[in-house]
């Protein structure tokens, strides 16, 4: 856990090398001496094993000293009392090349303390130790630059969660350039089998889901935090009769909703019989903010028009409603309703949050309840 703070001037509670070596690690196989506990504090100036020059990069992160602050000198002379007030400070990985995903949670990461191809799963700044079991006290970043994505049809759902921590830990998630983390893009709803009314869009999902209270996010120039968005809803069918004839007419397939993954379009309306012109199916989603459009419903020789299918929602939009179709002397039905937007943030309820942003965030920030 954390150091303890200066006290008084000069200091009544001294730091001692047992401290020192149970925050940021014994770093006597680097110095040489294996009599007493084998310390040299000059060896934290320098980055572990190596004994390179800060400051240290781990993916897109730069930590100028071993307490990741500066606070401990990296050159000249280094003091006890240089430790007052300081903490180790470790990375969970999300930034290197396979690290993304889908539906991924930082403490899980950091439980597993594996490994990610050539790289860990959890960094620690220093490099003198392994990271400790118990992060009361210490610092802990999620580092994402990579993309994740959610999962569809249940809004609460996010991509990434933070899990829980112990309490006394200092949480920051840190999302690089590259990073992009959002919800799902939602279902086109199907267009309406004539004369029925079209199928409802499905619903966006979410993006960041915080449950440590007190986390700090930021977000650099180029990440992207976005909510799911909502498909359109599918347009209405159409009947017409008179004495001679009978007519029908499908609802086109609402669009795709844009998120991660990309949201699909919906089924064209069919009738099942000879006398119905299907409507056409929706359109998928191509990005963050582009939806999907929706199709064009049958139309019957102007007589029994089903309606086309609602266009997908995107950043900036909802998912809109299917058309109504029009029926001349027999039935017309609504679209479907376009499905509702996610959250681009969503924090376990009286979590406080604090958010930097330098990057693009595309949905709401203050929605609660976090699966």
């Amino acid at each position: 856990m954390a150091l303890q703070a200066k006290s008084g001037n000069p200091p009544s509670n001294s730091i001692s090398a047992g401290q020192i070596i149970a925050e940021f690690g014994p770093n006597h196989p680097i110095s040489g001496n294996s009599s007493g506990n084998g310390f040299s504090i000059g060896n934290y100036r320098k980055i572990g094993a190596s004994q390179s020059n800060y400051p240290q990069s781990i993916g897109a992160l730069s930590f100028s000293s071993i307490d990741g602050g500066g606070a401990v000198p990296t050159s000249g002379v280094i003091r006890f009392s240089d430790f007052y007030g300081t903490r180790l400070n470790t990375v969970v990985n999300f930034w290197s090349s396979g690290a993304g995903g889908f539906r991924l949670i930082g403490k899980s990461r950091y439980n597993n303390n594996g490994m990610i191809g050539v790289h860990n799963e959890v960094a620690v700044v220093g490099g003198f130790r392994n990271r400790p079991s118990n992060t009361s006290g210490t610092k802990v970043h999620i580092h994402v630059n990579q993309q994740i994505g959610s999962e569809r049809f249940d809004q609460d759902h996010c991509a990434l969660r933070t899990g829980t921590w112990n309490s006394g830990t200092t949480l920051q998630v840190d999302l690089g350039s590259s990073a992009v983390i959002a919800g799902a893009g939602g279902f086109g709803g199907n267009g309406g089998n004539a004369p029925n009314i079209g199928s409802d869009g499905g619903s966006g999902t979410s993006g960041l889901g915080v449950q440590h209270n007190g986390t700090t996010v930021n977000i650099a120039n180029g990440a992207i935090l976005s909510a799911g968005f909502g498909g359109g809803g599918g347009g209405g069918g159409a009947f017409d009769y008179d004495r001679k004839s009978a007519r029908w007419g499908s609802g086109g397939g609402g669009g795709g909703g844009a998120g991660l993954p990309l949201g699909l379009g919906g089924q064209g309306g069919n009738a099942g019989n000879n006398e119905d012109v299907e409507g056409a199916a929706g359109s998928a989603a191509t990005s963050l903010t582009e939806a999907g459009e929706g199709g064009n419903g049958g139309n019957n020789a102007n007589e029994a028009v089903g309606a086309a299918g609602g266009e997908g929602g995107a950043a900036g939009e909802a998912g809109n409603n299917g058309g109504t179709g029009t029926g001349g002397e027999g039935s017309s039905s609504r679209g479907g309703f376009g499905g509702s937007t996610g959250a681009a943030m969503r924090r376990t309820a009286g979590i406080n949050v604090s958010i930097n942003n330098n990057g693009t965030i595309y949905g709401d920030t203050n929605a609660t309840t976090v699966q």
